[in-house]
């Protein structure tokens, strides 16, 4: 795959949202294969926290690390993809195959009172964000790890039961009908439904999407953030965010929800990356090593 494969009406869109010199970067980056990232179980896995890459195999034999992953103390870059169907620590649930880029939310929690901790995760299959939040939460916490796609919440539900921590409830609702958990929740995870673009390499077939068949998506995405924004408690933490790289669905997402919710405020990020007060981050393939991805942190006011 080239450059000049990608459909125009997608280079045009990327080069108008991001600039030339991101857009062609990331159009450049998408001819490249994708890394591969894992995140240990630390309860099956143990002694891989902060470690070297090196220490990978001995625990897990099935597995080469090349590298960490920075801002995760669990997780790891691997050299290559092996056939994690026949590796019975997969499937024991040792460690989950995670995209690096979206460990991050997992950092954004770090320094708060995360143990004991009550996570909603919306739009959670298959599992990632939630098996990670389940770590951090320990024992005392819960995890209710929503999905209304009830095949997905099978899947969800699988990925939970192997990663075995015991705190997580799996549930079916919609968005709106979780009532009599309003001002509840110590963070809520909204994962939201978006074009996927930051993901083209993994799922090649997303480059032909129908553009203009995404219009109405930011429009879906705030309706979701401001349903979902009156579960956190005052004081607690509102996370966004997406897999695609378009500022329509990102920033523009956020500042709209901003505008009419006073009660919120964006939080400077961690200073894994240089410097960013805005409380928003994009990461965009070839920068690091991750797929696109749009984070952004909210406190709502005590």
């Amino acid at each position: 795959m080239t450059e000049m494969e990608l459909p125009r009406t997608f280079v045009e869109r990327i080069l108008r949202d991001l600039g030339t010199t991101e857009g062609e970067a990331l159009c450049r980056a998408l001819d490249g294969e994708a890394c591969v990232s894992i995140r240990v179980n630390p309860a099956k896995a143990e002694g891989l926290r902060g470690e070297q890459p090196a220490r990978v195999s001995e625990v897990l034999p099935m597995l080469t690390a090349a590298g960490r992953v920075p801002w995760c103390a669990d997780g790891f870059l691997l050299a290559g993809r092996p056939s994690f169907t026949f590796d019975s620590d997969f499937h024991a649930g040792a460690y989950y195959v995670q995209e690096a880029a979206s460990q991050f939310v997992g950092c954004l929690l770090q320094g708060g009172p995360t143990s004991g901790a009550r996570i909603l995760d919306l739009c959670a299959a298959p599992g990632g964000k939630t098996t990670l939040y389940a770590s951090l939460v320990g024992c005392g916490g819960l995890v209710v790890a929503n999905e209304i796609d009830r095949r997905r919440a099978q899947v969800l539900a699988d990925n939970v039961r192997k990663w075995g921590t015991g705190n997580v409830a799996v549930t079916t609702c919609e968005a709106r009908q979780l009532g009599g958990f309003e001002a509840w929740f110590d963070v809520v995870a909204v994962d939201a439904p978006c074009s996927g673009l930051g993901i083209i390499r993994k799922k090649p077939d997303i480059r032909y999407k129908n553009l203009k068949e995404l219009e109405d998506l930011p429009a879906l995405q705030l309706k979701i953030l401001e349903t979902q924004a009156s579960y956190v408690r005052p004081g607690g933490t509102l996370l966004y965010s997406t897999c695609t790289v378009l500022k329509r669905e990102n920033e523009d997402v956020v500042s709209a929800f901003l505008a009419v919710h006073g009660e919120f405020t964006t939080e400077p990020l961690p200073d894994v990356f240089p410097k960013n007060e805005t409380g928003m981050l994009t990461l965009i393939p070839g920068e690091y090593d991750t797929d696109g991805f749009f984070i952004c942190r909210l406190r709502r006011k005590a």
